[in-house]
């Protein structure tokens, strides 16, 4: 009994140790790349066109066959009839089998493409989430930082008060504000319960309802490129909406060599065995009779192919819009964030600190420090704002460009 009381401890601890270790950036993605019900139903979609492809190379279904011939006139009885066995098999003209093969190839690459895309786009969600949540978490310890200040401060204008160094109006302006952070930290944590939840739902683990999820205490992010071009040729190279726009370009051009094969004959083979007497072959053309049908079918097939064509050149063109788009987000993010990081929120930490001690000091009023917090506060919360918008803007550059920046 003692025994198993201390495997249950140990087992509890050992439970309390993993859950309390921070889940890292790339940990939820791996985790979302392998749990997310919407990218289970993208890569199915997938394996499916590619089951189809060999399909198209398959002949069709032989017909098999039991006939009477020459059954005398009046006789109502098959037997008095010649009994025969027959086989019949359809043979598409060798190209049409071709152009479709091409088709299910084709359709299995655009599939494919989106597939990637889902990938993509997934772990840029999660990214976003994981962001948003670290934000939060940081959001969190900037306020309460700020609310221990304020306590002190609070703490320091009711000695003042009691003592008649100062009016009973800086009393009441640090109760308020510090009752003010109170609030605000708790709005945070509710916010974070939105946030997590949101994380949550990408990453799609079991037990992820049971467990909190701790974010990283800071995030590395890497720099851009030196300038967008390569990043460019990249986008318009790997990203996976322009590859399966080409993929069903190629499937058009597959499609319109189809209809143009609708005018050549498919070939029928047969023979038939006569019980106790030989047997008979025979063979037919299909004949394209009808021309203009394969006619209104070709010139479908080419619209269809325009409008594919057009499309993939648009999308072309929004690839280099949006790369730059994203580029100069991302640019800018980190530039404010190397402002914060090296400048401002040093300095405003540093004046905080300076603030509390001149007023305990009796140098500067309760109105000047709390403009120094305010200052700390709002640099704090743009700092790890700005981190956000970062990573976010980045997720985004790797999801138009197919992959990782290098």
């Amino acid at each position: 009994m003692f025994r198993f009381k201390i495997s249950c401890l140990m087992a509890l601890i050992l439970i309390s140790a993993a859950a309390a270790e921070p889940l890292t950036l790339s940990a939820a993605v791996a985790r979302a790349a392998k749990n997310n019900p919407e990218l289970a139903a993208a890569r199915a979609q997938w394996e499916a066109a590619k089951a189809k492809v060999p399909q198209a190379i398959s002949f069709a279904d032989p017909k098999l066959g039991l006939e009477y011939d020459q059954i005398p006139s009046g006789s109502r009885k098959l037997e008095d009839g010649m009994k025969m066995y027959t086989a019949e098999q359809m043979i598409m003209f060798p190209g049409k089998i071709y152009a479709e093969w091409q088709m299910a190839g084709r359709e299995a690459d655009l599939f494919n493409a989106r597939y990637k895309a889902k990938l993509l786009e997934i772990a840029s969600q999660t990214r976003a989430a994981y962001y948003e949540l670290y934000m939060v978490d940081r959001s969190i310890k900037v306020v309460a930082e700020v609310k221990d200040l304020l306590a002190g401060a609070k703490k320091t204008s009711e000695t003042k008060y009691t003592t008649g160094m100062v009016a009973q109006t800086d009393l009441l302006q640090a109760n308020i504000e510090y009752l003010m952070m109170n609030n605000e930290l708790i709005t945070l944590e509710q916010e974070r319960k939105v946030k997590e939840a949101k994380l949550k739902s990408f990453i799609a683990s079991p037990d992820s309802d049971a467990v909190t999820i701790e974010t990283e205490t800071e995030l590395d992010l890497p720099g851009l490129p030196a300038s967008p071009d390569e990043l460019e040729k990249s986008a318009l190279k790997n990203r996976p909406e322009l590859l399966a726009m080409k993929a069903e370009l190629d499937a058009r051009d597959a499609g319109q060599l189809r209809s143009k094969l609708e005018f050549f004959p498919d070939l029928d083979l047969g023979v038939r065995k006569r019980v106790n007497d030989g047997w008979d072959a025979m063979i037919s053309f299909s004949v394209p009779l009808y021309f203009w049908k394969q006619g209104f079918g070709l010139s479908a097939a080419g619209l269809e192919r325009e409008a594919a064509e057009a499309a993939y050149r648009n999308m072309q063109n929004m690839t280099r819009w949006e790369v730059r788009e994203a580029y100069v987000m991302a640019e800018t993010g980190i530039r404010t964030l190397e402002l914060y990081k090296k400048s401002i929120l040093p300095q405003s930490r540093q004046a905080v600190k300076v603030g509390l001690t001149a007023y305990q000091a009796g140098k500067i009023d309760f109105q000047a420090l709390l403009l120094a917090e305010k200052m700390y506060r709002e640099a704090g919360l743009k700092y790890y704002e700005t981190q956000a918008g970062y990573g976010k803007a980045r997720a985004e550059l790797e999801r138009i460009i197919g992959g990782e920046i290098k």
